[in-house]
Protein backbone atom coordinates (compact mmCIF):
# COMPACT_ATOMS: atom_id res chain seq x y z
CA UNK A 1 0.00 0.00 0.00
CA UNK A 2 2.71 2.51 0.95
CA UNK A 3 4.66 1.66 -2.18
CA UNK A 4 1.52 1.95 -4.34
CA UNK A 5 1.55 -1.70 -5.40
CA UNK A 6 -1.86 -3.30 -5.88
CA UNK A 7 -2.16 -7.08 -6.17
CA UNK A 8 -5.15 -7.97 -8.33
CA UNK A 9 -5.87 -11.62 -7.53
CA UNK A 10 -8.92 -13.42 -8.84
CA UNK A 11 -11.53 -12.88 -11.51
CA UNK A 12 -12.11 -9.60 -13.30
CA UNK A 13 -15.64 -8.50 -12.42
CA UNK A 14 -17.53 -5.44 -11.29
CA UNK A 15 -16.58 -5.89 -7.63
CA UNK A 16 -12.85 -6.54 -8.11
CA UNK A 17 -12.55 -3.74 -10.67
CA UNK A 18 -14.34 -1.28 -8.37
CA UNK A 19 -12.12 -2.30 -5.43
CA UNK A 20 -8.97 -1.80 -7.52
CA UNK A 21 -10.11 1.54 -8.96
CA UNK A 22 -11.08 2.77 -5.49
CA UNK A 23 -7.63 2.04 -4.04
CA UNK A 24 -5.78 3.48 -7.04
CA UNK A 25 -7.95 6.61 -6.91
CA UNK A 26 -7.04 7.01 -3.24
CA UNK A 27 -3.33 6.74 -4.04
CA UNK A 28 -3.69 9.12 -6.97
CA UNK A 29 -5.36 11.77 -4.82
CA UNK A 30 -3.03 11.38 -1.85
CA UNK A 31 0.15 11.24 -3.96
CA UNK A 32 -0.46 12.94 -7.32
CA UNK A 33 1.90 11.66 -9.99
CA UNK A 34 3.20 8.77 -7.87
CA UNK A 35 4.26 5.60 -9.65
CA UNK A 36 1.58 2.90 -9.42
CA UNK A 37 1.99 -0.82 -9.98
CA UNK A 38 -0.76 -3.39 -10.49
CA UNK A 39 0.24 -7.06 -10.39
CA UNK A 40 -2.27 -9.48 -11.91
CA UNK A 41 -2.76 -13.13 -11.04
CA UNK A 42 -6.09 -13.74 -12.69
CA UNK A 43 -8.00 -16.22 -14.84
CA UNK A 44 -9.67 -13.23 -16.54
CA UNK A 45 -13.33 -12.46 -16.42
CA UNK A 46 -15.77 -9.86 -17.67
CA UNK A 47 -14.82 -7.92 -20.77
CA UNK A 48 -16.84 -4.80 -19.98
CA UNK A 49 -15.61 -4.33 -16.38
CA UNK A 50 -12.12 -5.21 -17.62
CA UNK A 51 -12.16 -2.60 -20.36
CA UNK A 52 -13.37 -0.06 -17.80
CA UNK A 53 -10.29 -0.85 -15.67
CA UNK A 54 -8.06 -0.71 -18.77
CA UNK A 55 -9.32 2.80 -19.53
CA UNK A 56 -8.92 3.77 -15.87
CA UNK A 57 -5.28 2.62 -15.81
CA UNK A 58 -4.53 4.47 -19.05
CA UNK A 59 -6.20 7.54 -17.54
CA UNK A 60 -3.87 7.38 -14.54
CA UNK A 61 -0.96 7.35 -16.95
CA UNK A 62 -2.42 10.34 -18.79
CA UNK A 63 -2.68 12.12 -15.42
CA UNK A 64 1.06 11.78 -14.83
CA UNK A 65 1.33 8.48 -12.98
CA UNK A 66 3.85 5.97 -14.30
CA UNK A 67 1.79 2.77 -14.39
CA UNK A 68 3.57 -0.56 -14.23
CA UNK A 69 1.60 -3.74 -14.78
CA UNK A 70 2.84 -7.23 -14.01
CA UNK A 71 1.72 -10.83 -14.20
CA UNK A 72 2.44 -13.67 -11.81
CA UNK A 73 0.93 -17.13 -12.06
CA UNK A 74 -1.31 -16.34 -14.97
CA UNK A 75 -2.72 -13.39 -16.83
CA UNK A 76 -5.45 -15.10 -18.78
CA UNK A 77 -8.08 -13.64 -21.04
CA UNK A 78 -9.11 -10.18 -19.73
CA UNK A 79 -6.16 -10.10 -17.32
CA UNK A 80 -3.81 -10.36 -20.29
CA UNK A 81 -5.48 -7.35 -21.86
CA UNK A 82 -5.16 -5.45 -18.58
CA UNK A 83 -1.41 -6.11 -18.44
CA UNK A 84 -1.22 -4.16 -21.71
CA UNK A 85 -2.46 -1.00 -19.93
CA UNK A 86 0.91 -0.42 -18.25
CA UNK A 87 3.57 2.04 -19.33
CA UNK A 88 5.96 -0.76 -18.38
CA UNK A 89 4.83 -4.40 -18.44
CA UNK A 90 6.55 -7.35 -16.79
CA UNK A 91 5.89 -11.02 -16.25
CA UNK A 92 7.37 -13.46 -13.78
CA UNK A 93 9.52 -16.18 -15.31
CA UNK A 94 7.09 -19.02 -14.60
CA UNK A 95 3.86 -17.15 -15.37
CA UNK A 96 1.50 -17.89 -18.24
CA UNK A 97 -0.43 -15.59 -20.53
CA UNK A 98 -3.59 -16.60 -22.39
CA UNK A 99 -5.33 -14.92 -25.29
CA UNK A 100 -8.66 -16.04 -26.70
CA UNK A 101 -11.72 -14.72 -28.41
CA UNK A 102 -14.35 -12.89 -26.39
CA UNK A 103 -16.94 -15.17 -24.81
CA UNK A 104 -20.52 -14.17 -24.09
CA UNK A 105 -23.74 -15.93 -23.22
CA UNK A 106 -26.38 -14.92 -25.73
CA UNK A 107 -29.99 -15.56 -24.83
CA UNK A 108 -33.10 -14.27 -26.52
CA UNK A 109 -34.78 -14.01 -29.86
CA UNK A 110 -32.78 -14.66 -33.02
CA UNK A 111 -32.39 -10.97 -33.87
CA UNK A 112 -31.23 -10.22 -30.31
CA UNK A 113 -28.56 -12.92 -30.55
CA UNK A 114 -27.49 -11.63 -33.97
CA UNK A 115 -27.18 -8.11 -32.52
CA UNK A 116 -25.07 -9.41 -29.65
CA UNK A 117 -22.79 -11.33 -32.02
CA UNK A 118 -22.17 -8.12 -33.97
CA UNK A 119 -21.41 -6.27 -30.73
CA UNK A 120 -18.97 -9.00 -29.62
CA UNK A 121 -17.19 -8.77 -32.97
CA UNK A 122 -16.77 -5.01 -32.40
CA UNK A 123 -15.31 -5.72 -28.96
CA UNK A 124 -12.92 -8.28 -30.47
CA UNK A 125 -11.67 -5.63 -32.91
CA UNK A 126 -10.85 -3.38 -29.95
CA UNK A 127 -9.06 -6.22 -28.18
CA UNK A 128 -7.02 -6.94 -31.29
CA UNK A 129 -6.18 -3.23 -31.53
CA UNK A 130 -4.86 -3.27 -27.95
CA UNK A 131 -2.59 -6.23 -28.65
CA UNK A 132 -1.34 -4.96 -32.02
CA UNK A 133 -0.65 -1.48 -30.62
CA UNK A 134 1.36 -2.82 -27.67
CA UNK A 135 3.25 -5.73 -29.30
CA UNK A 136 4.73 -6.95 -32.55
CA UNK A 137 1.72 -9.21 -33.12
CA UNK A 138 -0.38 -8.64 -36.21
CA UNK A 139 -4.14 -8.93 -36.32
CA UNK A 140 -3.88 -11.94 -38.64
CA UNK A 141 -1.47 -13.74 -36.27
CA UNK A 142 -3.80 -13.12 -33.32
CA UNK A 143 -6.84 -14.33 -35.26
CA UNK A 144 -4.97 -17.41 -36.49
CA UNK A 145 -3.83 -18.35 -32.97
CA UNK A 146 -7.00 -17.61 -31.01
CA UNK A 147 -9.52 -19.07 -33.43
CA UNK A 148 -11.43 -21.90 -31.72
CA UNK A 149 -8.86 -22.33 -28.95
CA UNK A 150 -7.07 -20.71 -26.04
CA UNK A 151 -3.61 -19.44 -26.98
CA UNK A 152 -1.20 -19.97 -24.06
CA UNK A 153 2.18 -18.21 -24.08
CA UNK A 154 5.02 -18.54 -21.59
CA UNK A 155 7.09 -15.59 -20.41
CA UNK A 156 9.79 -16.03 -23.08
CA UNK A 157 7.20 -16.06 -25.85
CA UNK A 158 5.53 -12.94 -24.40
CA UNK A 159 8.86 -11.12 -24.34
CA UNK A 160 9.65 -12.25 -27.89
CA UNK A 161 6.42 -10.79 -29.30
CA UNK A 162 6.48 -7.66 -27.14
CA UNK A 163 3.54 -8.42 -24.87
CA UNK A 164 5.83 -7.65 -21.93
CA UNK A 165 8.94 -5.50 -21.59
CA UNK A 166 10.70 -7.58 -18.95
CA UNK A 167 10.79 -11.02 -17.33
CA UNK A 168 11.34 -11.03 -13.57
CA UNK A 169 12.46 -13.88 -11.38
CA UNK A 170 14.88 -16.76 -11.35
CA UNK A 171 15.20 -19.27 -14.14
Amino acid sequence: QYHHVYRFVGSVDGVTVARCAEKLTEWSRMSPGCPIEVIFHSPGGGVIPGLALFDFLRGLSDDGHYVTTGATGMAASMAGILVQAGDHRWMSAEAWYMIHRAAFMAVGKTYEIEDEVQWVKRIEKRIINVFTARSTLTASKIKRNWDRKDWWLDSDQCLDVGLVDEIRGAR
